[in-house]
């Protein structure tokens, strides 16, 4: 895998003369390759050390010294320049050595840069990109219920100002087309990857997908329970399964990434492979999945409604499957924290919320500017339109986050995307829906 490959490729160590002049931030590039164009995010921390990124979906870690040479070569300058620019900064940079480590970040740029089967969503729950082998400074995306487009545009503008620069909008039961239009179109000119995340019935009327589109749409993620339509509806609504295969097929048509959001539920379950088999003849080659899970164990005395949330015993097994499955068939899946079972609400409404984040890179921002983390209570960390990202990630809230991130409760049995995702050993590490922490 390209992701695994680059990730983490970084030029030699150099000891620091002076601060780099590069401001924090994040900056982006477009560049053209083979007719095609890509888009770089260069984020750059206060520490100097950075983050390249390609249509956010491959990535590469950059030393200080590399966060140099990759802004030089995206901004054009000649390698005599960048040279001059780390010898400046850095102690001990010979010119040999500086030829060598501009031309190592060059073909990565170049290894980043080409197409081949990129996607525009960053899945850091892959095993070879995680919070434990590569803690983040600051979260990568952030998913955001639309509101009105005034409450929108502070909190996409302040997302690009914390150098995050990946958002999903979650469209909600009901939205507001024009302004989930508008809402896109100023994230697409901040330079923000942007996503929507939705049901086939809220997203596939009239031209909305191609509104989206022009405005600037990266991915448009539907959620798709099965591939049997009876299963489907049974816990969307009535025709909804044929408004996912529309709003899929017009994401396709208007080169825009479609992406199937699976809640895993156990009616769900049964069908999951030839679920998986048959979005990737619907030229689906990715999916989202996350579970819906109870604590209470299955038995012979206590079976498990079939029309209910899996069980936490029974994750481990149905992770590997899945895993097998879409590997078998080239699927790429993206997992999600699971969220834990609310009993006081319907199955069907909690599908309907969908997942908390979009991953543990990932945080969840309220209307109001509330930062929630990937798992764990329902609990704002701080306020992303009021504090520094710093001040979030130092309170207790985001810290109790970051040490469960620290531990792996997870049978060792099993699979790198049942560790990753699901977590079935500790429920504590589940997302709480909101109700549970009020």
């Amino acid at each position: 895998m390209v992701f695994k490959q680059l990730f983490d490729i970084t030029p030699r160590k150099a000891a620091p003369l002076t601060r780099a002049e590069i401001e924090p931030g994040l900056y982006h590039y477009m560049r053209e390759v083979e007719g095609t164009g890509v888009r770089f995010h260069l984020r750059v921390d206060s520490t100097g050390n950075g983050l390249l990124l390609a249509n956010a979906a491959t990535a590469a870690r950059l030393r200080a010294s590399g966060v140099v040479i990759a802004k030089g070569l995206l901004d054009g300058d000649d390698d005599r320049t960048i040279a001059t620019r780390l010898r400046k900064c850095f102690r001990g940079v010979s010119t040999d050595g500086a030829a060598a480590d501009i031309d190592r970040v060059r073909g990565i740029i170049a290894a980043l840069e080409t197409p081949g089967d990129n996607y525009p969503i960053i899945n850091l729950t892959d095993p070879a990109l995680t919070e434990q082998e590569a803690p983040l400074d600051r979260p990568l995306s952030a998913d955001v219920p639309m509101a009105g487009i005034d409450s929108m545009r502070p909190i996409l503008e302040r997302l690009w100002d914390l150098g995050i620069p990946h958002v999903t909008l979650v469209a909600g039961p009901d939205p507001n087309a024009e302004e989930l239009v508008l809402a896109v179109e100023r994230a697409e000119d901040l330079g923000l990857i942007t996503g929507v995340r939705g049901r086939g019935s809220m997203l596939a009327q009239g031209t909305l997908i191609a509104d989206l589109a022009a405005a600037g749409l990266d991915h448009l993620d539907v959620t798709l329970l099965s591939y049997d339509e009876k299963v489907h509806d049974a816990l969307t609504a009535a025709g909804d399964h044929a408004k996912a295969v529309e709003a899929i097929r017009a994401a396709r048509e208007n080169d825009v990434c479609p992406v199937a959001e699976i809640p895993l539920v156990a009616a769900v379950a049964p069908t999951i492979d030839e679920t998986i088999e048959w979005l990737v003849e619907q030229g689906v080659g990715n999916a989202a999945i996350f579970a819906i899970a109870t604590t209470e164990p299955a038995s012979p005395e206590k079976e498990q409604p079939s029309d209910g949330p899996v069980s936490a015993d029974a994750l481990p097994r149905a992770a590997h499957w899945i895993d097998e499955t879409a590997d078998e068939h080239g699927l790429r899946l993206l997992c999600y924290p699971t969220v834990r079972h609310d009993p006081g609400k319907p199955l069907a409404e909690q599908i309907a919320a969908g997942p908390r984040t979009s991953g543990d890179s990932a945080v969840r921002v309220e209307a109001d500017g509330s930062a929630i983390p990937a798992r764990g209570p329902y609990t704002p960390a701080g306020n992303l339109l009021a504090d520094d990202w710093p001040a979030i990630r130092r309170g207790e809230v985001f810290q109790r986050y970051l040490r469960q991130l620290e531990l792996d409760p997870a049978d060792p049995s099993t699979d790198d995307l049942a560790r990753a995702a699901f977590c079935p050993r500790d429920p504590s590490r589940w997302a709480e829906p909101p109700a549970a922490s009020q």
